[in-house]
């Protein structure tokens, strides 16, 4: 089963930059106030590019982290000794909802060709229906 995972991140972080494009890199120690301003010097540059919103951001691309355990009720030997349980099945079965989930589309669509008969023979077969199936149904 998936459990959300919560990323703490340290008190004081270190951050590398550089002064000029020719520079040397250096790196210094960012405190929770630093930390703060920085970001607010960030916000204050996105809302200078975009004129404060007026100006849409295109070709720019947002990342977002997302974090979650895959427990298991049984160890790892156990899982594949026990069970009988592939548990890289049960892996990417839960990253393929998630990923379906998140970009509001098919699992079929998100796999590549090549892994496709793999995933909806072993890992996915609830979501995924063997190729030559779905390609009868086109």
């Amino acid at each position: 089963s998936l459990r959300p995972t919560n990323i703490i991140v340290g008190e004081v972080w270190t951050r590398k930059a550089q002064q000029a494009l020719l520079a040397p890199p250096s790196s210094s120690l960012l405190d929770a106030a630093a930390q703060r301003s920085e970001k607010d010097k960030a916000f204050d540059l996105l809302d200078a590019l975009s004129r404060s919103g007026a100006e849409p951001l295109s070709h720019t691309a947002l990342h977002v982290v997302l974090a979650a355990t895959h427990c298991f009720d049984r160890s790892l030997i156990d899982t594949l000794v026990v069970d009988g349980a592939n548990p890289i099945e049960k892996l990417e079965l839960s990253n393929l909802l998630v990923a379906a989930t998140i970009h509001d589309d098919k699992p079929s669509a998100l796999v590549r060709s090549e892994h496709h008969e793999r995933l909806a023979t072993y890992s996915a077969p609830s979501l995924m229906p063997p190729l030559q199936q779905q390609q009868q149904q086109q």
